[in-house]
């Protein structure tokens, strides 16, 4: 009986620590840097929510040579790269298989922080890792919790598909309930406070149109604190003959189980948005 117990115990020690697991951020000199393993080797990546997954060219530089798209925040350029398989890539205990990545020279990177960094560890693997970034006190770290974080995400996901073909039916109660009734809006048309508010604006320009509006979100990284994520994308409106292009980020937060946008930010590119004729 004594040992059924103690295995027992053992099991739900061992379960605790599979569905959740956390791992330290370090830093080099101020970038947020982890350590992973590659088939068992050591690595240094650099966390980066903002980027896909890369490697460095000096670190794993052989494979067959590519010219791929790079996109940093100075826009978009062609480099020659390295195509890469990892047969095991494993941050903590959790392991991806046979991942097809590119590297590239990052030694950019290390000469900033003065240590040679292998590789970027992006959006991309840190959400089929399940992995969230957590800065909420001095020690900031890595929260794996895959199952729970991929959840969330879907549910989200899910949730703004719905909240774009309510805005593209102009149903307004459906729209009406994807807002937090305190939403704050700041926008190259001003600030709004409030769900009513909002509503307005959005019966003033886009739903008084003799052209119905269409909207369509493009969401580029997120971001998980709990039960709010935040998230950049684009923001494209079809009227008529014109599309009109921005950028923004939003915070969504979980209450009574359903997420509502709490705050949203369309400034994040200076000036109107881009008017882009579809002719």
């Amino acid at each position: 009986m004594l040992r059924f117990l103690l295995l027992l115990v053992l099991m739900l020690l061992a379960a605790g620590s599979i569905s959740a697991q956390e791992i330290a951020i370090v830093t080099c000199d101020v970038l947020p840097v982890v350590e992973v393993r590659v088939s068992g080797l050591k690595f240094l990546f650099l966390v980066d929510t903002a980027a896909t997954s890369i490697l460095n060219i000096k670190s794993f530089g052989t494979g067959e040579t590519k010219t791929i798209p790079v996109t940093s925040w100075s826009g978009t350029a062609d480099a020659k790269a390295k195509q890469i398989t990892i047969g095991d890539l494993s941050l903590g205990d959790r392991h991806l298989h046979n991942l097809v990545l590119h590297s590239v020279d990052l030694s950019a990177i290390g000469r900033a922080c003065g240590h040679q960094i292998d590789g970027v560890l992006g959006i991309d693997l840190l959400r089929e890792f399940g992995a969230v970034v957590d800065l909420r006190d001095r020690n900031p770290r890595l929260r794996i919790d895959a199952e729970a974080t991929q959840n969330r995400m879907k549910r989200l996901d899910e949730r703004i598909v719905s909240c774009e073909g309510a805005f593209n039916r102009q149903d307004e109660a459906a729209i009406s309930d994807c807002l937090d009734p305190d939403v704050v809006v700041f926008s190259e048309a001003g600030d709004f406070h409030g769900r009513g508010a909002l509503m307005e604006l959005f019966r003033q320009r886009f739903f008084s149109q003799h052209s119905r509006a269409q909207l369509f979100v493009t969401p580029s990284f997120y971001h998980i604190f709990g039960e709010a994520i935040w998230m950049e994308y684009e923001f494209r409106t079809n009227i008529g003959e014109k599309t009109a292009v921005s950028q923004g980020s939003a915070l969504w937060s979980n209450a009574d189980s359903e997420w509502r946008i709490a705050h949203l930010n369309l400034r994040t590119r200076p000036g109107d948005p881009v008017i882009v004729s579809n002719h």
